[in-house]
């Protein structure tokens, strides 16, 4: 089944139009995600190849952030040779795209959109069996972006407070400790919940969503609920019919959410779902699930 688009919403800005948003911490709200957001088919190394087993979304980062994504999917590599630089890869597979990147896009949106907030979950951080330099990354981190970082210590305040105490705070990073990683700046290691199998079908998808999302109250924190799905043949598929069907307000599935991460994200109404369930969530209670 698919779902008629019923309103128009500003992908550019639209988590600070959400009516009474500054009622809401930020783990109330219903987060768009880009899986594997440095793999997309705009990228310097893209291939018709091994890109259709590899790549997972549409365009750049910056396309990412104004088309409404606010939570970005990070897995980086670290290489020393020629010069010391953070890459974005999917299973060993580079993009092209670097960290640089990112944080040029992520400070050119706060600038145009101040109100706006974004989750960048370092979810995967390695170089095969090579050292990570974890020091590097946290201090590359801190010297472009540690201004705009939301502190851990501040992760009970509302969305109204935040703004409140800070016109330049508006960002959340997240990684699994590691030594050289500031904890005072990075929140704890995002969970993500997504079914373990190489290959995996609409069916089977959705049967796994039933079950992770059946009683779920994973209110206090943030968790990922990778909604993806996989062939022997095509790599990763564009369920945007499933997405649609399955996260659409008329049902409950996107309340009880808390990030949602899909592949090529701007192909289905997953940001008007997100902003439309978060939006009920700020009028009526963040706990509107339970109910």
């Amino acid at each position: 089944m698919t779902v008629k688009k019923t309103e128009f919403i500003y992908k550019q800005n639209w988590m600070s139009k959400i009516l009474d948003v500054d009622r809401l911490k930020l783990t109330d709200i219903v987060w768009p995600c880009t899986h594997n957001a440095g793999m997309d088919k705009k990228a310097p190394d893209f291939d018709d190849v091994t890109g259709n087993w590899t790549t997972c979304q549409s365009d750049s980062f910056a396309w990412q952030l104004a088309n409404g994504a606010r939570a970005l999917d990070i897995r980086l590599e670290y290489a020393e040779d020629p010069q010391a630089v953070f890459y974005f890869q999917h299973s060993g597979h580079r993009s092209g795209r670097v960290l640089d990147e990112l944080i040029e896009a992520v400070l050119s949106f706060l600038d145009d959109n101040p109100d706006e907030f974004l989750v960048l979950d370092f979810h995967e951080l390695r170089d095969g069996g090579k050292p990570f330099d974890y020091k590097k990354l946290n201090d590359q981190l801190m010297r472009r972006l540690g201004m705009r970082v939301i502190l851990p210590a501040n992760r009970h305040a509302t969305v109204g407070e935040l703004k409140r105490s800070s016109t330049s705070r508006r960002i959340v990073m997240a990684a699994q400790f590691r030594s050289g990683l500031d904890d005072n700046y990075f929140w704890p290691r995002i969970p993500h919940k997504w079914r373990d199998s190489s290959f995996t079908s609409s069916g089977d998808l959705r049967t796994y969503i039933a079950k992770t999302l059946k009683n779920a109250s994973y209110d206090t924190f943030f968790w990922s609920l990778s909604a993806t799905a996989y062939t022997l043949f095509g790599g990763p598929r564009n369920i945007k019919e499933e997405i649609n069907d399955w996260f659409n307000t008329t049902a409950d599935w996107v309340t009880r959410c808390s990030i949602i991460n899909t592949d090529f994200f701007d192909t289905s109404e997953i940001v008007r779902y997100c902003w439309s369930a978060s939006s009920m969530k700020a009028v009526y209670g963040p706990s509107l699930h339970k109910t």
